[in-house]
């Protein structure tokens, strides 16, 4: 098939990142359901037959596993007395 594989990344029991797109399910077992329907099925297929509870787009290179990720502290430049 012509078809390109989907990337999907387990980020936790509930949750699924599939290409850009971040899919939340109410159980680990309807999570489980959606990543073993992406194998055979399409998204939109298996959307629709296993129903997130959330899904929202995210943010080019962020890494879900690493929250303060792009976060920078600044040393302090001190101050007049």
């Amino acid at each position: 098939m012509a078809d390109s594989p989907i990337t999907t990344i387990r980020v936790s029991d509930t949750e699924l990142q599939v290409e850009r797109t971040l899919y939340s399910f109410a159980s680990k077992s309807a999570a489980d359901a959606f990543q073993q329907c992406l194998i055979d099925g399409s998204i939109d297929a298996c959307y629709k037959r296993h129903a997130p509870v959330s899904v929202r787009p995210t943010v080019p290179d962020e890494h879900p596993d690493e929250a303060n990720r792009g976060s920078t502290i600044s040393p302090s430049l001190g101050g007049m007395p």
